[in-house]
């Protein structure tokens, strides 16, 4: 071989001796290693215990508070959480005891998840409110609503970096949770879904409306406390209050226009459509006026009189299609939690019309 050759062979030898060492690691960076992947592993295929680390520590707990019998809730939750999970260790930095890596993730992009779930959960109070026996939720009914989400939908994934910092005690080295890791390795769910701006006011008023679009008419009658009118023993009266909540349920409609945020208040501007009881009052008075010109009135006396009237209101709020629509402009506070409409009495006139006269004509119709 020449002198060259040799030179030439040498240096390859040189580059391909650094090109394996360098991408070899040393004995401890081998155990560093091991010991992270051991612990990122556990989230792909996770049990109970590791579950309610993750999910239950100090900050999580805030949102799902601990119940017993919800272990295999919670690995499951945990289990669906994770189904995309992946990851890719770099750099493994040691000094001493201590090591820092740095790690590529991928991890669900959890705000879409929390957004959702708040929106489902402030649907469930609202339909609590509706509900003639309300019952308080409970941290069961809240992993059912992220374990629902989850089974549901499929949210998508992103990429983030994080240095995990390890220590070693003896021969072992463990990962140092720290709530900055804890927060990364769920996505920064818990930021998002304790955020009192996570919902948007127009957001919360689309949410509150929505749900309320959605009663039947049992729901919508309890809601607007007009069960409190009914009387086991009138039917009449029952039925006159049974076809305002139906009047209400059939013509409720809404369209969010815009929003203004002014630091803790927001209005939101919203177009709503509503039962027309004015029209419905003035076909009522109209229909009432002409019968009383007839023979009959005369021939029924008061009695005949009151019956007649009872008809005649109740025909006219059956047969009813006339509605009406308010641009109207809805306050909200937030008060660190979320954002809260202010029921003023515009927003009710527009939301329910003027039910007010006509359980007051409702009221007269049975005196």
């Amino acid at each position: 071989m020449t002198p060259r050759k040799t030179t030439l062979f040498l240096c390859v030898c040189c580059c391909l001796i650094l090109f394996f060492l360098s991408g070899c690691d040393s004995k401890e960076e081998k155990n560093v290693r091991k010991a992270l992947e051991t612990e990122l592993n556990q989230l792909k295929d996770s049990d109970s215990e590791m579950a309610r680390q993750y999910m239950q520590t100090e900050d999580m707990a805030l949102v799902f508070q601990n119940e017993d019998g919800l272990s295999e809730d919670i690995a499951y939750i945990f289990q669906l959480f994770y189904k995309d999970f992946s990851y890719k260790i770099g750099k493994i930095s040691i000094t001493e005891n201590k090591a820092v890596v740095h790690t590529k993730l991928k991890i669900m992009n959890s705000q879409k998840l929390a957004k959702d779930f708040a929106r489902l959960s402030l649907e469930k109070n609202i339909e609590q409110e509706a509900s003639p026996s309300e019952v308080q939720t409970s941290a069961a009914d809240s992993y059912t609503l992220l374990r629902e989400l989850l089974e549901s939908k499929d949210y998508k994934t992103q990429s983030v970096s994080a240095d995990i910092s390890l220590k070693k005690k003896g021969d072992t080295w463990k990962v140092i949770h720290t709530a900055k890791l804890d927060e990364t390795l769920t996505g920064n769910f818990f930021s998002y879904v304790t955020s009192s701006n996570l919902l948007s006011p127009s957001e919360i008023v689309e949410t509150h409306f929505h749900t309320m679009k959605e009663f039947d008419s049992e729901q919508l009658k309890h809601y607007l406390s007009l069960d409190t009118l009914t009387d086991t023993e009138d039917s009449e009266k029952n039925t006159l209050i049974q076809a305002v909540t139906e009047q209400i349920h059939q013509s409720f409609d809404f369209k969010i226009k815009k929003e203004t945020i002014d630091g803790t208040s927001a209005v939101v501007q919203t177009a709503i459509t509503s039962v027309d009881f004015e029209q419905i009052l003035q076909t009522y008075q109209e229909e009432l006026s002409k019968w009383l010109k007839t023979s009959a009135a005369l021939a029924g006396g008061s009695e005949g009189r009151r019956q007649k009237e009872y008809e005649l209101l109740l025909s006219c709020m059956e047969q009813n299609k006339a509605i009406v629509s308010h641009d109207v402009e809805i306050p909200l506070v937030n008060d660190g939690v979320n954002w809260k409409i202010q029921m003023t009495p515009e927003v009710s006139q527009a939301v329910f019309g003027d039910v007010q006269n006509a359980l007051n004509t409702v009221s007269e119709s049975k005196n």
